[in-house]
């Protein structure tokens, strides 16, 4: 089952809310909650704005007059936006009782309330009521799917291109391609695709972009498919921080039915965001030593940031020949305590179509190896669904093409 996505802004100026609520949250299951804090309004409304959360959390302990001019403006900017205030029933006096609590804050235009200390119970009831109203009507949002890695060279830019390529040969106009690979993007390359804009011209018009301007910047190619390219350089790169990479994934999924995002070997700040943004989190490894050690060291961490192995999925890419000593994908798994969900298997021709700028799935068989298994994936996108338990990871198999494709390896080595 995958776990719904939710986003939490938390306001208030008491550090000990953070702890408090954290701990509140570790008692909530069946959703997975990314929690920021702001320490006060103003900073709590560029966040809002930011990230546009499912949830805001308000200290009334805060001035009111404040308090009722941000719920004012986040009914404006964010009207699906559930705003519910905490308060401490143990300091209440008989001047401010928890009835004058309630009608301040319908004057507030808070919609729900949690008491302190907070309890993972009551938490858990509000999440349950700001989950309801927003299942119940068609969702809008599109499917956001990251792929990620903790080392380059495994080629995760060459399946996102040809992933996010051919879900566009379905769905034209109504997929976008993001290279957040802010030093080494290559995505522009492998489409042949010559942008005069890229990410850092949605960072710099991070304040009036909207879904038309965010449309704008992105590049079309042939297949239908629409790019906003990696920024131009490391300098340009330095200008993509957190919050602008949430803003722009939000009107991103809010424009396009699909959002790829081919991100960065790194994890830091602006990984984490696409991270906690993602409906589901494609991890890919080759299969040589170093790199099942690597991975083996990442997907903890991983799970750590709040993507469990209901949010990831993880693809061996045997972008090589086979060789003495070779690792099997059932050797990989037994060292990782895991299955593969997918399996792409050697394909010669993927350099030539990368140097020609001209994706691999456009101009190939289509029937067997490398293309079958990414039309099972391209497949397994557009199935996506937060809510459907039916979509529980379905693990590889190995078909009878990869067992006849070993057989004429070891052929052809005699």
């Amino acid at each position: 089952m995958m776990e719904q996505n939710l986003q939490i802004l938390v306001v208030g100026g008491d550090a000990a809310i953070e702890r408090e609520f954290e701990s509140a949250l570790q008692g909530v299951t069946g959703c997975h909650c990314v929690t920021s804090y702001a320490a006060n309004y103003r900073r709590a409304e560029e966040m809002a704005l930011s990230r546009q959360p499912n949830l805001i959390c308000v200290d009334m302990e805060q001035d009111f007059d404040e308090l009722k001019r941000f719920t004012q403006d986040m009914r404006h900017l964010l009207p699906d936006t559930t705003v519910a205030a905490m308060y401490r029933p143990d300091q209440l006096s008989a001047e401010r009782s928890e009835s004058a609590i309630v009608i301040d804050g319908i004057r507030a235009n808070i919609k729900d309330y949690l008491r302190h200390p907070l309890s993972s119970t009551e938490l858990r009831q509000l999440l349950d009521r700001v989950y309801a109203p927003r299942y119940s009507k068609p969702v809008t949002s599109g499917k956001l799917v990251a792929f990620v890695s903790n080392t380059g060279g495994v080629g995760k830019s060459t399946l996102a291109v040809n992933a996010a390529t051919l879900l566009a040969t379905r769905h034209p106009g109504r997929v976008l391609l993001i290279d957040a690979s802010l030093q080494l993007g290559v995505c522009s390359v492998m489409l042949d695709l010559l942008s005069p804009t890229s990410l850092v011209d949605a960072v710099r018009e991070k304040d009036r972009l909207d879904e038309t301007l965010l449309r704008q910047l992105t590049t079309t190619h042939a297949s239908g498919l629409n790019v906003l390219t990696a920024p131009f350089d490391a300098v340009e790169g330095a200008e993509v921080d957190e919050e602008s990479m949430y803003r722009i994934l939000n009107f991103a999924r809010r424009t396009f039915d699909y959002v790829i995002v081919d991100s960065f070997p790194i994890l830091d700040s602006t990984v984490i965001s696409i991270l906690d943004l993602s409906d589901v989190v494609y991890v890919v490894m080759l299969g040589t030593a170093p790199n099942v050690v690597a991975t083996s060291k990442f997907l903890p961490i991983l799970e750590g940031l709040g993507v469990p192995q209901t949010r990831h999925r993880l693809l061996l890419n045997q972008n090589y020949r086979s060789f003495t000593g070779n690792l099997s994908s059932r050797d990989i798994e037994e060292r990782l305590a895991r299955r593969f969900h997918h399996v792409f298997p050697y394909q010669k021709q993927l350099r030539a179509s990368a140097n020609a700028g001209i994706p691999y799935c456009l101009n190939h068989s289509k029937r067997f190896g490398f293309y079958q298994s990414l039309h099972r994936l391209v497949n397994e996108i557009e199935c996506l669904d937060p809510s459907d338990q039916s979509l529980s990871l379905k693990p590889y198999k190995e078909s009878s093409w990869r067992q006849f494709s070993e057989l004429v390896e070891r052929w052809w080595r005699g």
